[in-house]
């Protein structure tokens, strides 16, 4: 699962380049800034010349790590619910139906309170990336 931490760690990064990105206002001094924290998160350098490109629209980037909190969140809460074979329980593919049945409408926020009654937290993802590690 190591492809899990280099995505954490990426779009952290890119999520970090973003809000500085625009709060900077002057873009063609950003590819340096661009190489010094994605290269610092990845331990790998990226090109300069993608300091641009790799910024996406309405920091869809934060959308990822939401999404992968709640993931983590969710399973977490099944494993504890209906065991460590969650995935093989009729009763926990029934609630998952009956989420699901939901589409679009209720946010991550309200689907993880409705379910488990906790609120979204980025903890839970770096909680995810050390199981996945261990």
């Amino acid at each position: 699962m190591m492809w899990l931490l280099f995505f954490v760690r990426r779009y952290s990064a890119k999520l970090l380049y973003e809000l500085e990105f625009h709060a900077n206002g002057a873009a063609e001094e950003m590819s340096k800034r661009y190489v010094e924290i994605l290269g610092d998160a990845l331990k790998i350098e990226p090109s300069p010349a993608n300091y641009l490109a790799d910024i996406d629209d309405g920091f869809y980037v934060y959308s990822y790590l939401r999404s992968w909190a709640f993931e983590a969140q969710l399973r977490d809460h099944l494993r504890t619910r209906f065991g460590t074979d969650w995935f093989a329980s009729r009763e926990a593919g029934s609630l998952l139906q009956e989420l699901w049945a939901e589409g679009q409408r209720p946010t991550a926020d309200e689907l993880l309170e409705e379910v488990t009654g906790a609120k979204l937290e980025m903890e839970a993802v770096a909680d995810r990336v050390r199981e996945s590690l261990a």
